[in-house]
């Protein structure tokens, strides 16, 4: 997933703003034109293209800010991730904090607006050069499939202690190690009373680059990059039992199955961080130690 400079996006200006006007007309994304969300995505590919022109959203509070990237940024995402035709410029909210992690070397002087800028891909662009497409949308379908499985991944350990797997299995070939490493996973934590969603968890995950390296003969190799934050709570201890805490490069092997193309196996590096059951035993023995002292735990 490469995202133009401030530059490039301004040189595809027109082409820009027709695809923003496109997908606001569409009913099924918007519904209303005209409400808060979608005046301030408006103001914000405006300020990308225009510059530093007023708004009505400037100096607006860091909360409402966020409320409204979250609703503008979740519309998009199930606008892109429907059947039809692929857009030609894909937009993404960002806040000026992350600008750097998304490959954008302009970043202290990328337009913003209440915090937050306008990141812009060309599929068009990106298309070129696919090896063996079976038809010519084939890259940012394969793109939207690994992004759906990694919430699909996501769901599922937020469904926990529930086993909760209709999405994964939806997404995933429930015959290959992915779905199996899952699987696994899931059940492990189920019985061990592990969970992400004890309040005020801070478990996250994000999807900061995504590209198509190959599609032929019913595979095709995707590469990402990933951020997740899991911090495993568990119910038997009533503490925080094990933080995963990664970025990092993963490689998607998908095939080519009757109902679309599904993720077969995921290449990632082992986490960086302590394995569980090292961490968990290390909590124990600090725990007896403070115990010992009379510290508490």
């Amino acid at each position: 997933m490469e995202y133009l400079s401030s530059d490039m996006a301004r040189d595809r200006s027109a082409r820009c703003l027709a695809e923003m006007e496109a997908i606001l007309a569409a009913k099924s994304f918007a519904g209303k034109p005209k409400a808060r969300q979608w005046r301030f995505f408006r103001d914000a590919v405006g300020r990308l293209f225009r510059g530093n022109g007023h708004s009505e959203f400037d100096g607006l509070p860091r909360v409402q800010a966020a409320q409204l990237k979250f609703e503008v940024e979740d519309k998009l995402r199930r606008f892109y991730l429907r059947p039809g035709r692929p857009p030609e410029f894909v937009f993404t909210l960002v806040h000026e904090s992350e600008l750097s992690a998304y490959g954008i070397d302009d970043a202290g002087a990328y337009p913003r607006l209440a915090g937050y800028s306008v990141l812009v891909r060309d599929l068009g662009e990106e298309r070129v050069g696919l090896t063996d497409a079976a038809t010519e949308d084939v890259q940012p379908y394969l793109e939207r499939v690994v992004a759906t499985c990694v919430d699909a991944e996501f769901a599922a350990y937020a469904a926990l202690p529930e086993i909760k797997l209709d999405e994964v299995g939806r997404w995933f070939c429930e015959d290959g190690p992915a779905y199996r490493e899952i699987m696994n996973l899931v059940a492990r934590h189920s019985q061990r009373g592990w969970v992400i969603t004890n309040p005020m968890n801070p478990s996250t995950k994000r999807l900061l680059a995504v590209k198509v390296k190959r599609a032929a003969n019913g595979e095709a190799l995707v590469a990402t990059t990933e951020y997740w934050y899991l911090r495993w709570w568990g119910t038997k201890e009533m503490s925080y039992v094990y933080p995963y805490r990664e970025t990092n490069h993963q490689l998607y092997v998908l095939h080519k199955e009757p109902g679309g193309w599904r993720v077969y196996e995921n290449l990632r590096p082992p986490p960086r961080s302590s394995v569980p059951s090292r961490w968990h035993q290390k909590r124990r023995k600090i725990v007896a130690v403070r115990a010992k002292r009379g510290l508490g735990t």
